[in-house]
C-alpha cells in the first residue's frame, strides 16, 4: 500500500448528500437572482407585447444565457453581446444577399461557419463565445429556406436586431441600477473560506477550493472596473482573496495555518491553448458538430420542415467535450424540454382561455420563470435543465402576439429539440467517442507531473493553478458514471493525499528556510 492510499481515508471529504447540498445553499443569493430573472423577463414579454416584437421567447430566453451575478459583469456583458449581434447582424445581412442564390454556395458557409465556431470553442478561451457566433451565422444562413425574398430577409435582420439587444439592455439597467456589487460578493467569499478553515474536511470547504481563484479575480476585475476597489483597496482585498485560499488549503492538507507570501497577478491565458493544433481531438470534436449540423439541416431543408429547425440548433447547445458531458448535457436538456412543454400545455389549455389581458400573461409566465430561474442557478448539475424548461415553456406561450390558436409550431420546435438530440447522441457515440474516465485520468496525469516539478507552493494562487487538474478530474470521474465506465474513488482519494503531501512539505520547507534566516 502505498503512502498516498495510507493517508486517504483521513482526509478524504465525504460525499455530499442532496440534502446537505440544499441545507448548505447560499438561498439568498439564488433567491435573488431568480427574482431578477423573473422580473426582467415579465418586463421584456411586456415590452415585446407592447411593441408588437417578433420572437418573444427568443428575447427571454437571452436572459438566461446573459445573466451574471453581479452588477460588472452583467454590465459588460450586455455590451459586449449587442456589439457582438450588431457586428453580426451588419456582416450577415451582404452575406444573406451573396450567397441566397447559390444553394451549395450557402451550404459550404453554414459548414465553413459550423466547423470554425466549434473548433475555436475547444481550441482557443473564447468557448461557448465562439459556438454562439458559429450558431448564429450558421443559422442566418438557413433563414434563406424561410424567407427567400432579399428585401424580407433585411427586414428580418433588422429585427433579429431588436430581439437581441432589447432584453441585454433592460438586463445592463438593472445591473447598473440594483445589480450586486462585485466587491461584495469577494468579501463573502473570503469570509466563507474563512470560516471553512475551521472545518476543512466539508464539502462546502472542498467546493470553494475546486473553484479556484477564477471567479474571485473576476469580481475584483469588475470592481476596479466600477471603480469600487482601486488603489490601495483593491490590493487589499487581493491579498486577502489569495490569503483566504491559501489558509482553506493547508487547513485541509492538515498544515498549521500560515500567511500567503502575498498575491499575485492572474497569468492572461493566451487566445489558443497550447495543443490547439497539435491535440486531433480539438478536430475531431469540430467534425462531429459538423456532421450532426448537417445531418439535422439536411433533414428539415429536404422535407421542408423548417419548423423542427431547432434540431439544428441544440447540436450547437448540447455538444461537449467527451461522451459523460454531452450525454449529462443532453440529458438535462431532454427534461427541461418536457418540463417546459408540458408547463405550456396545461398553461394553453387550462388557462389561456380564461385570460383577458396582458396582466395575465405576465402574472403566469412570471410564475414558470422564477421555478425555471431556481433550477438554472443551482449550479451545474442541473443549470441546464432550467435554462430549456423556460425555452421550451416560452415557445409555448409565447408563439405570437394574441393566444395561439393550436400548439402545433410549438410542439415542432420540441420534436426539434428530441431529434436534434438523438442526432448529437449518435454522432458522439459512433464517430471517436471521448470518454470523461480517460479526461479524468489525463488531469491526475497532470496533476502528479506538476506535483513533481513544483517548486514549494508559498501562496494561494500558485496552490489554485495545482489544484485545478484535480477538480477538473473530479468533475469528470463523476460524469463517467454516465457512460458506466468504472468509477475513480481510489484515485482520487490518493491524488488528493499527494496534494495534502506536497503542501506540508511545502510548509516545512518554508519552516526551514525561515529558520534558517
Amino acid at each position: 500500500m502505498s503512502v498516498a492510499t495510507a493517508i486517504a481515508p483521513a482526509i478524504t471529504t465525504p460525499p455530499e448528500t442532496f440534502a446537505e447540498r440544499i441545507a448548505r445553499e447560499d438561498r439568498a443569493d439564488r433567491l435573488r437572482g431568480a427574482l431578477t430573472l423573473t422580473g426582467l423577463v415579465m418586463v421584456t414579454v411586456f415590452l415585446a407585447m407592447a411593441m408588437r416584437v417578433p420572437e418573444a421567447a427568443l428575447s427571454c430566453y437571452i436572459l438566461f444565457f446573459a445573466h451574471r451575478d453581479n452588477a460588472g459583469d452583467s454590465i459588460m456583458t450586455a455590451v459586449r453581446l449587442s456589439a457582438a449581434a450588431t457586428l453580426a447582424i451588419l456582416l450577415a445581412i451582404p452575406l444573406l444577399n451573396a450567397v441566397m442564390g447559390d444553394p451549395m454556395l450557402r451550404l459550404a458557409a453554414i459548414a465553413g461557419f459550423a466547423f470554425l465556431g466549434m473548433f475555436l470553442s475547444q481550441a482557443s478561451r473564447l468557448g461557448p463565445l465562439a459556438a454562439t457566433a458559429g450558431f448564429v451565422f450558421a443559422f442566418m444562413l438557413t433563414l434563406v429556406d424561410l424567407i427567400p425574398v432579399p428585401e424580407l430577409m433585411s427586414q428580418a435582420m433588422r429585427w433579429m436586431w431588436v430581439v437581441l439587444v432589447l432584453p441585454l439592455g433592460l438586463m445592463a439597467v438593472w445591473a447598473a441600477l440594483a445589480g450586486v456589487r462585485p466587491e461584495v460578493l469577494l468579501r463573502r467569499q473570503i469570509a466563507r473560506r474563512e470560516a471553512a478553515s475551521d472545518v476543512p474536511h466539508t464539502p462546502e470547504a472542498q467546493r470553494l477550493l475546486d473553484e479556484g481563484l477564477a471567479r474571485s479575480d473576476e469580481w475584483l476585475k469588475f470592481a476596479r472596473i466600477l471603480g469600487a476597489a482601486r488603489g490601495a483597496d483593491a490590493e487589499a482585498l487581493a491579498r486577502a482573496d489569495d490569503d483566504s485560499y491559501f489558509r482553506l488549503a493547508l487547513a485541509e492538507a492538515g498544515a498549521a495555518p500560515r500567511a500567503s507570501s502575498g498575491s499575485s497577478a492572474p497569468e492572461k491565458a493566451p487566445l489558443f491553448r497550447p495543443d490547439a493544433f497539435s491535440d486531433p481531438r480539438h478536430l475531431r470534436f469540430a467534425l462531429k458538430c459538423l456532421v450532426a449540423v448537417l445531418i439535422t439541416y439536411g433533414f428539415y431543408a429536404a422535407f421542408n420542415l423548417f419548423s423542427i429547425h431547432t434540431a439544428m440548433i441544440t447540436v450547437f447547445y448540447v455538444a461537449l467535450g467527451s461522451r459523460g458531458e454531452t450525454h449529462h448535457r443532453l440529458a438535462l436538456r431532454l427534461i427541461g424540454c418536457l418540463i417546459g412543454a408540458v408547463a405550456g400545455i396545461l398553461v394553453m389549455t387550462l388557462l389561456m382561455p380564461w385570460m383577458t389581458d396582458i396582466g395575465h400573461l405576465l402574472i403566469v409566465t412570471g410564475a414558470v420563470t422564477f421555478v425555471a430561474a431556481w433550477i438554472a442557478l443551482g449550479g451545474e448539475r442541473v443549470s441546464y435543465a432550467g435554462w430549456q424548461m423556460a425555452l421550451c415553456f416560452y415557445l409555448v406561450v409565447l408563439a405570437g402576439f394574441s393566444p395561439p390558436a393550436s400548439i402545433d409550431a410549438s410542439l415542432s420546435r420540441i420534436i426539434g429539440i428530441l431529434f436534434g438530440s438523438a442526432v448529437v447522441w449518435f454522432v458522439f457515440t459512433a464517430l471517436w467517442p471521448v470518454h470523461a474516465r480517460d479526461d479524468a485520468q489525463a488531469a491526475l496525469a497532470e496533476l502528479s507531473a506538476a506535483l513533481a516539478s513544483n517548486p514549494p507552493a508559498t501562496n494561494g494562487r500558485e496552490v489554485a493553478r495545482l489544484r485545478e487538474p484535480l477538480a477538473r478530474a473530479r468533475r469528470l470521474a463523476g460524469l463517467a458514471v454516465l457512460e458506466r465506465q468504472p468509477g475513480l474513488a481510489q484515485e482520487l482519494a490518493e491524488a488528493t493525499a499527494q496534494l495534502h503531501f506536497y503542501l506540508r512539505q511545502s510548509h516545512a520547507k518554508e519552516d526551514d528556510h525561515v529558520q534558517a534566516a
